[in-house]
């Protein structure tokens, strides 16, 4: 067994994040009440309620997704993306979306990670740009369509933050069934409607913006185009 040197007999004191470990008491401080590691659990009840969850003794099931500062209820904010300021904003660094300097990078990225997943299963996918108080750009998880129509708005942007723009692939070659390679009328439609940019990866990598008033300023070949599947038969 290796042994650790420590000839200033420091502590590391930290837990579970928002924790601190109390050596009078063996438990870890968490603000509003002190959780037991022997139990797995908060020795209170959350001075919430059920505001906090059904279980009132629980911190979240997930620490690395879900955090609980306060001792009071995991914060879904710092994983969706909402935190601008604050403890939260801290955390969200480690659990939340990428963060971007404008709804072009954001959208991008969004659509670099997914368009082989869609070429290869032959379907559309669909999810939204949002934009946090601190003028941070992120997109939402992509919703999985069928091979010819996607829902970006079945992925929301969470409480507190702005929808800015929506982004969507286009699935496989139909050999002709549809033009594959640009926005369809309904696409078109869609960001005109809801006066946002629309953002297409196509079957052969193109990455193209359409804006509300029809221009496309952005058309350009740099998306993954092939459905390329690892040994263990998990697609990348």
């Amino acid at each position: 067994m290796l042994g650790e040197e420590n000839p200033e007999h420091l502590e590391q004191l930290i837990r579970l994040p928002g924790q601190q470990y109390d050596e009078e008491s063996g438990l870890h401080y968490n603000r509003h009440r002190y959780y037991s590691p022997g139990l797995g659990r908060y020795i209170t009840q959350d001075p919430i309620g059920l505001a906090g969850g059904w279980n009132l003794y629980q911190y979240p099931l997930n620490p690395i997704e879900k955090v609980d500062p306060l001792g009071l209820s995991a914060w879904e904010d710092a994983k969706s993306g909402a935190c601008y300021e604050g403890v939260c904003r801290l955390f969200s660094a480690f659990v939340g979306p990428d963060k971007f300097d404008s709804t072009d990078d954001a959208a991008f990225e969004a659509l670099r990670k997914i368009n082989g997943h869609s070429i290869c299963q032959g379907v559309e996918y669909a999810g939204l740009v949002c934009k946090n108080k601190n003028n941070e750009y992120f997109y939402t998880p992509p919703q999985k369509g069928n091979e010819d129509i996607s829902y970006p708005f079945d992925s929301p942007c969470p409480s507190g933050t702005e929808i800015v723009a929506m982004y969507h692939t286009h699935g496989s070659d139909s050999n002709g069934v549809y033009k594959d390679e640009e926005f369809s009328p309904t696409d078109k439609d869609l960001s005109k409607r809801k006066g946002i940019p629309n953002y297409l990866g196509t079957p052969k990598g193109s990455f193209q913006k359409v804006e509300p008033n029809g221009d496309q300023p952005i058309n350009k070949s740099s998306l993954p185009s092939q459905c390329r599947i690892h040994t263990n038969g998990e697609i990348y």
